[in-house]
């Protein structure tokens, strides 16, 4: 890695490359991703049929998920940065950092490093080759003994999508690193002005819920790997990290705005102490006119304490709240409901 010492960047990875490229053709690049989707597919498809393979039907479920990974990873990387550069950008306001700072973290937020990202994919990809010799196998893939040729085809499809997964997942490490950084050291907090201060949570909401969508959609067209206590412990760690990525990057802004919504009440204390105080005196000498005058600045003065108690400290909406542990944790639900039905079924 290459450091720039006047604009503090850095030479950014290939997968900024592939992303640049993608951006720049002249189709839409969610048109890109379709066809790339639909071509892997049809691709491992054609190698079953020259291999007399099409009767292991059994097989379509994974085809049509490893050929459709590949693509949803690299748009998730895409769409990932885009929200991370647009919160930024909403955030200026309330950042406390300099014109060149702040370009420096726009582009950290959607660069990556070069070496770094080859390095996480390859250690996943091997990851996923050990796995199966340690724990269960599923049983789709019991019809590709049957296929050598079509099997190597489907291995490297495979192991290209495992490859892509590690390199999100160290993109997701990375980029919400960033931005606990920005939340923890660049923020001024106004709390009534909290709209800039929730910016980030789109981006760890959608961060949590991309990666679990990817690991639930693998469980789903292999629910017999709930059998295995291993793969259904990998998912119920997996899913409390990908809670851990919703929240742990905003902690910071949270602690700021725990710390100034104590500091703006204990100033309201404050001037509720001399309001009782002078109200006391007023009422010892029977200044009453002035002491009801006074009471109706005591009266507004608690309005205004019970509206700053009941600003929430947490950065982000209750609708993005709920919709993201919704999407977190319902489908953990339902997989821990089929691992106890089939655990009964198996007795």
């Amino acid at each position: 890695m290459t450091e720039n010492s006047k604009e503090g960047r850095y030479r950014s990875s290939w997968i900024d490359s592939i992303k640049r490229w993608i951006e720049n053709l002249p189709l839409s690049a969610w048109l890109f991703y379709a066809i790339l989707g639909i071509a892997l597919i049809l691709i491992q498809i054609l190698v079953l049929w020259l291999e007399n393979g099409l009767q292991a039907r059994e097989l379509l479920p994974v085809i049509i998920f490893n050929s459709l990974s590949i693509p949803y990873l690299l748009a998730l990387i895409q769409v990932l940065d885009k929200q991370a550069v647009t919160a930024i950008n909403s955030m200026r306001p309330v950042l406390d950092t300099s014109e060149q700072e702040f370009g420096r973290y726009q582009f950290k937020l959607s660069h990556m490093p070069f070496v770094a990202p080859l390095i996480a994919g390859l250690v996943l990809m091997l990851i996923t080759i050990v796995t199966p010799l340690v724990s269960t196998a599923p049983i789709r893939y019991a019809a590709l003994e049957q296929l050598p040729v079509f099997a190597v085809v489907f291995h490297i499809i495979d192991k290209i999508s495992a490859f892509f997964f590690g390199v999100v997942l160290y993109h997701t490490i990375r980029q919400l690193r960033l931005v606990n950084s920005i939340n923890s050291k660049l923020v001024r907090v106004n709390l009534f002005h909290r709209s800039p201060l929730q910016a980030f949570a789109k981006l760890t909401a959608s961060t949590a819920v991309g990666l679990l969508a990817f690991l639930y959609g693998w469980m789903f067209i292999n629910p017999e790997l709930l059998r295995d206590p291993l793969l259904l412990g990998y998912t119920l760690i997996f899913t409390i990290l990908a809670i851990s990525v919703f929240v742990w990057p905003l902690w910071g802004i949270h602690k700021l705005m725990q710390v100034e919504k104590v500091r703006a009440l204990r100033e309201i204390d404050i001037q509720f102490e001399a309001l009782f105080s002078k109200f006391n005196r007023l009422i010892q000498d029977q200044s009453f006119a002035e002491a009801e005058s006074l009471n109706a600045t005591i009266s507004t003065l608690d309005i205004q304490r019970k509206m700053i108690s009941d600003i929430p400290t947490w950065p982000w909406s209750s609708e993005t709240a709920r919709i993201a542990l919704t999407a977190i944790a319902l489908p953990l639900i339902l997989m821990i409901i089929q691992f106890f039905v089939l655990q009964a079924l198996d007795q």
